[in-house]
């Protein structure tokens, strides 16, 4: 069996951690070599050399004590995932015993590393997304920050499991905010207030958003937002 871990500190227990990882339709999507889900069918594509492998898996999840486990199993091998709190420290550990076990390793270190920083990521947007509640005219968004703004994309993003969207948000003294994402990356950002409008086209992964996107634009308010599959 070949197997390689790595490790990250997360800004959340381990509660927080279980949420994410009990609904693995939202979260598998981000995972490297990804290709797709439907109920347990998992699909990966991982490259070696020249060629591109497919594989497919029966997944079976299971729960201890601040430890998950994703077991895939497939024609071609088994695909162990193991997630491990210790404290505020993730380990993820990428075990895989079957087809050209020899040659895995590289593609199981990236396959470690790659979930364990998306995981830190949707913790982190878990844990600083801005209050979204429901209300009679729709969904509100509170204190849209620049230091928050980032957290809310990332927390649509996994909730619709990787899906082009768009969100608009109106704010009760007029200004407008527009964010579209496409092909799991912000493609672009407006924001109008009254007669000032500021338009960005970007090309960033979701994952990698930061506040220094939104810095200077005027969005620590009160918005009602709508979101749409693109």
């Amino acid at each position: 069996m070949k197997t390689k871990s790595w490790e990250v500190e997360l800004p959340a227990p381990w509660e927080s951690l279980k949420i994410i990882l009990s609904e693995p339709e939202k979260t598998m999507p981000f995972f490297p070599y990804f290709e797709g889900i439907e109920g347990t069918r998992v699909k990966f594509k991982v490259p070696r050399f020249i060629f591109n492998f497919g594989y497919e898996f029966d997944l079976s999840v299971g729960f201890q004590k601040n430890k998950a486990v994703y077991v895939l199993t497939g024609n071609r091998g088994t695909l162990t995932i193991t997630f491990e709190m210790h404290g505020h420290a993730l380990r993820v550990t990428a075990s895989w015993a079957g087809f050209g076990e020899t040659f895995m390793g590289k593609p199981l270190e990236n396959f470690a590393k790659g979930i364990a920083e998306a995981i830190k990521e949707f913790c982190s947007a878990q844990a600083a997304c801005p209050v979204v509640r429901e209300t009679l005219t729709g969904k509100i968004a509170e204190n849209i920050t620049p230091e928050f703004a980032p957290a809310l994309i990332k927390r649509v993003f996994w909730e619709l499991e990787g899906a082009d969207f768009s969100m608009k948000g109106v704010a009760e003294d007029g200004t407008t905010l527009k964010i579209e994402v496409r092909d799991g990356k912000l493609t672009n950002l407006t924001v109008q207030k009254g007669e000032n409008e500021t338009t960005i086209e970007a090309d960033i992964p979701v994952l990698e958003l930061d506040k220094e996107l939104f810095e200077g634009l005027p969005l620590d308010k009160k918005f009602t937002i709508e979101i749409k599959k693109l």
